[in-house]
């Protein structure tokens, strides 16, 4: 059975740095970043949907979508965004099929990464919320901080391949 394996975390832990690390690491699996819907569903909306609330029930239902058409064909998805396992369960993709994980990062490394983005005060302070709700969750934490980009899609990649996910690829 295919599986997606969701990887979440707080804006700036990484999810999408890791991308172009995960893909050669994960051949057997699609490996997509959630804000790559983003740029089209902006210009769909007319608005910034990253930052609008008003787009974010249509581009869960985009990457259910996506995702359950993936599964479909067989194919593990890696999805790197700020999902959880019921939006997806929700959208009919049965939950035993379903992994979850965040990316981990200590409370100062995340700030600092969001306050060097030019983050407001108050979306810092709500990411590290949201990192500590993520940690008090039922998904697994995957330690990021202190380690560069491709040592953390090491550990994503270990933790994709525990579940069955295939080969990883050399180097």
């Amino acid at each position: 059975m295919a599986t997606l394996h969701l990887l979440t975390g707080a804006w700036g832990s990484g999810k999408t740095t890791l991308i172009p690390h995960l893909v050669p690491a994960l051949p057997d699996a699609v490996v997509f970043d959630w804000d790559a819907l983003l740029p089209g569903l902006s210009a769909a909306a007319g608005t910034d949907a990253h930052r609008d609330p008003s787009t974010w029930d249509g581009l869960r239902a985009m990457w259910i979508a996506v995702v359950g058409a993936v599964l479909a064909g067989g194919r593990d998805v890696v999805l790197c965004g700020p999902a959880t396992p019921e939006d997806f369960a929700e959208g009919g993709i049965a939950r035993a099929s379903i992994r979850w994980a965040c990316l981990d990062l200590p409370d100062e490394v995340l700030a600092a990464r969001l306050r060097a983005r030019g983050e407001r005060e108050e979306d810092v302070a709500d990411e590290l919320e949201a990192m500590a709700a993520l940690r008090a969750s039922a998904c697994t934490t995957l330690p990021a901080g202190g380690l560069d980009p491709r040592q953390v899609a090491a550990v994503v990649a270990a933790w994709v391949l525990a579940a069955g996910g295939g080969p990883a690829a050399p180097g």
